[in-house]
């Protein structure tokens, strides 16, 4: 893969240098993981995800912080490559084979978001990195955003986020967390932000922004997608699309669940509401700033409830059940239930990259590495 050009702050410099020795004396810090959900399809299917459950320790953050250097300059977007293959990193448990399943991607991505840490009300990070993945992605100089999450919503990001103490300290120990792995920048996926917590949130990711840029990262945020600026929406109001965009770099807009696992059977991202999504995102944001979300994941609707599926678990329905997934929809009966089951495929794939490519978006991203259709990447060479 050829070697990529990137802004590179003289800070930069010597926190690489800094990791390399670091790197020589392994000393890798390693706190215990807890993997929340994303989405529904992580709170839905362990089979599929695996979610972990495991003791959860706080990562170190080291005091006092040395000052940030007052002759850098804000993070221009500019500074990240033009169409931008992006894979969500998830390794349930932190896997042994997890190195080895990103060595398989390596020649199409330009970068992975590890789905690793959890953020808490009073602004700590627990969760667990894998130096050997995080080795593997800038030895092929694949760029790399820390995913911080928590699926609790309102619970969670309505203390922190009115809390001028946990912002800070949330601020100051993602900022630890970027600096001491190596990674470019942070990615922020909270779902479930109150709609009455929009001034909040978009205030704190002008905060997190001013600093990381300060310091010479980069800040991306998944955002829910919208067709409408809905500011009272109780899933999506609390993401100002235009305010966010003047201070992150990057808006990564999660277009999948237009048919969620609470709801009725449909297309997980339909190509008329991905162009609808991708109207709406573009009257708010520059399209430099913007990366499309794309699903690799399915649901299978029926029975006792909704149960997420991969492609190939949705290929081995249909083949049980003899039923043509040439498409990508399909309906089989189990125990004298109806099942509707839809997922991703090559064919549903290409018709949203064909969206993409009129648009000169910054890239897109796949939810997740691991479970979409294998033949998606023939076409992303």
């Amino acid at each position: 893969m050829a070697t990529r050009t990137r802004w590179v702050p003289r800070h930069d410099v010597m926190r690489r240098r800094r990791q390399r020795i670091l790197a020589l004396l392994g000393l890798f810090l390693l706190a215990s993981l807890t993997v929340g959900g994303i989405h529904w399809v992580t709170q839905l299917d362990k089979s599929l995800l695996s979610r972990a459950e495991q003791h959860v320790q706080p990562i170190a953050v080291r005091a006092p912080r040395r000052p940030a250097p007052t002759t850098l300059k804000p993070s221009p977007v500019d500074g990240l490559p033009a169409g931008m293959v992006l894979g969500y990193f998830y390794d349930p448990g932190n896997a042994g084979n997890a190195a080895a399943m990103l060595s398989h991607y390596l020649p199409v991505l330009s970068g992975i978001i590890p789905f690793w840490y959890t953020i808490h009300a009073n602004g700590s990070i627990s969760g667990q990195t894998n130096p050997a993945v995080l080795r593997l992605a800038q030895q092929h100089n694949l760029w790399t955003f820390a995913l911080v999450e928590n699926m609790a919503g309102q619970s969670v990001f309505g203390p922190l986020l009115n809390s001028p103490v946990a912002r800070s300290r949330a601020i100051d120990n993602m900022l630890t967390l970027v600096e001491d792995n190596g990674y470019d920048g942070i990615n922020l996926d909270w779902e479930g932000i109150a709609a009455s917590e929009r001034q909040a949130f978009t205030q704190f990711v002008a905060q997190l922004s001013t600093t990381f840029h300060q310091h010479g990262y980069y800040v991306t945020l998944s955002v829910p997608a919208e067709t409408a600026n809905q500011p009272n929406n109780s899933w999506t109001g609390a993401y100002n699309y235009a305010a966010l965009a003047k201070s992150a770099d990057l808006l990564m807009i999660m277009a999948y669940d237009q048919h969620w696992a609470g709801g009725s059977p449909g297309p997980i991202a339909s190509p008329m509401w991905v162009q609808s999504v991708l109207n709406y995102t573009l009257s708010a944001v520059p399209p430099s700033k913007v990366v499309l979300g794309i699903p690799g994941y399915g649901y299978d609707w029926g029975g006792a409830g909704t149960t997420a599926v991969s492609y190939g678990q949705a290929k081995t329905l249909a083949s049980q059940y003899g039923q043509n997934s040439a498409s990508n929809h399909f309906e089989y009966v189990q125990n004298g239930q109806i099942h509707s089951v839809w997922f991703e495929n090559t064919a549903s794939f290409l018709s949203k990259i064909k969206l993409v490519s009129g648009y000169e978006l910054r890239g897109i991203a796949l939810w997740r590495l691991g479970i979409e259709d294998p033949k998606i990447w023939n076409f992303l060479q």
